[in-house]
Parts: C-alpha cells; sequence; structure tokens
C-alpha cells in the first residue's frame, strides 16, 4: 500500500508507526512533478484510513527540502498558444487541490523536516504541519510570484492559520524570504537544531507523537482545525464529548495507572 513513487521522485518508509516521506528529486530542488500528484494524493488517503500510520514525516533529500512546482515543466508550457496552456492547467490543478485536502486531512501528527528551502507549492507541508523542525539553512520563500502566479497549494488558506492574515499578505506580496530565525519567529519553525542532529531530532519527535495515546491525540487536532470558525459553546460542547470519549478508552487507564506508579506509559493504541 505505501511504497515510493515509479518514477523515484520520492520515496516512502515506515518506522515505529511513522511514515516517512522523503522528496527524491535532489537535483532539481526536490521539486514534485505533476506526474506524481495523484500517487501523493493516494499515499495521503491510505495513511488515512490505516491506524497503524500514527505520524507522518516529511522530508527532502539532499540540500533543498522542496522548490514546490516543477518550474521545467512549466517552460515546456511555454510552446503552448494561451489558451491551451490555461486549460492545460485547468485539467491539472484539481489534482493539486485534492493533495492539499488529503494532507489536511490525516488526523494525526504531521512533522516537517527542513533543511533548505521550502519554496512555492513546497510551503504546503511546512504550513499543515503540526511540528515543524528545521537546521539554520532552513528558509521559507513565497516565490509565487517570481514567475508572475497567484499562490496555490494551499497557502492562502494555511498561511494565514499560522502567521495571521496581515502577515500573510505581506509576506504573499513582497514575494518574501525567511531565513530560519524569522520563521521561528513567526511560527512557521518551531525548533532549530544543527545540521548534524537535523534528521535524528525530526524522526525522535515524529516517534515521539506516534507513541502518543492515539484517540486523544486526534481528538485534539480536530478539535484545533478550525476553531476560529466555531461558537464558544461548539468548542466546549466539543472538549466535553472528547473528554467522554477518551475515558472509556484503555490509553487512559494505562496513563493514570503509569503516572501513579511513577512510569511511562505505554498506551495500548501504539502497540
Amino acid at each position: 500500500m505505501f511504497v515510493s513513487a515509479e518514477d523515484n521522485s520520492y520515496r516512502v518508509e515506515i518506522d515505529r508507526g511513522v511514515l516517512r516521506l522523503s522528496f527524491n528529486r535532489p537535483e532539481f530542488g526536490n521539486a514534485v512533478p505533476s506526474t506524481a500528484v495523484p500517487a501523493l494524493i493516494a499515499l495521503f488517503r491510505n495513511a488515512q484510513s490505516d491506524p497503524a500510520i500514527r505520524a507522518i514525516l516529511v522530508r527532502g533529500e539532499g540540500r533543498i527540502f522542496s522548490a514546490g512546482g516543477d518550474v521545467a515543466g512549466f517552460k515546456r508550457s511555454l510552446a503552448q498558444s494561451a489558451t491551451e496552456r490555461q486549460a492545460d492547467f485547468a485539467e491539472r490543478l484539481p489534482r493539486l487541490r485534492l493533495l492539499v485536502e488529503a494532507v489536511i486531512a490525516f488526523d494525526r501528527p504531521i512533522v516537517a523536516s527542513i533543511r533548505g528551502a521550502a519554496a512555492g507549492a513546497g510551503l504546503l507541508y511546512p504550513l499543515a504541519a503540526d511540528l515543524v523542525i528545521g537546521d539554520d539553512s532552513a528558509t521559507f520563500v513565497f516565490a509565487h510570484q517570481k514567475i508572475g502566479l497567484s499562490p496555490d497549494g494551499g497557502i492562502t488558506l494555511l498561511l494565514p492559520q499560522v502567521v495571521g492574515q496581515r502577515t500573510a499578505r505581506m509576506l504573499m506580496l513582497t514575494a518574501a524570504k525567511l531565513d530560519a530565525a524569522e520563521a521561528m519567529r513567526l511560527g512557521i519553525l518551531h525548533r532549530i537544531v544543527s545540521a548534524e542532529t537535523l534528521e535524528d531530532a525530526s524522526m525522535l519527535a515524529a516517534v515521539r507523537l506516534a507513541r502518543a495515546p492515539q484517540r486523544a491525540i486526534r481528538l485534539a487536532k480536530q478539535m484545533l482545525v478550525g476553531v476560529s470558525r466555531r461558537s464558544i459553546g461548539e468548542i466546549l460542547d466539543a472538549e466535553t464529548a472528547g473528554i467522554v470519549e477518551c475515558v472509556g478508552d484503555e490509553d487512559f487507564s494505562e496513563g493514570v495507572s503509569a503516572f501513579m506508579e511513577k512510569r511511562a506509559a505505554i498506551f495500548p493504541s501504539t502497540l
């Protein structure tokens, strides 16, 4: 069910409940070819339906996380007339929408490990992630404008949720490039670690999240997503329903017992 891309544009590994997705075109800045998008949609949908996948770690091979869309592929479209080009993109972009929806719909933790640039549509993954770890080389590039494009990849949805509406407008309209320190100040990046420890730190964080009590962590993520669009009453009702659901779970019994016995909990849902 979980296999690397036939064209080797990304690799997939499963380790301790973590699905590790590695973009694997370092010679092209880990840009994702449009032909790989349907398989990525299936990957995230399958992960959502498989309880054995308890977290996803997204990373890139080489010096760049992901340059986003395949600009070399865009160049080939210049041979088309403007009408043909528009029809081509109108046919392809709905698949990108399905990928954005599949990433956002994943109801367990997503960790993004950022080395080098995350640019254009490649920003989808750190903006959708629950935890973003990078080294000093991490940069976040709002690059659409530089090739005459408006944003895509769910960025206009996700970026305001992370940094606020006004800052999101500034970043997009100025085609900003953020270094690691500024990205951390704005909340796009959560931790900066050394280049030597980035891989281990990212995997350790993903494994820790994969060992969390599954019902509790899923409910927490579900309640927090879209919270600004719900009333106070709806939010508090969801909290009540969540607690009632969790206390009937074996993880609750183990968590309380472990706390009282002063030991680390081993939650049954992660075994």
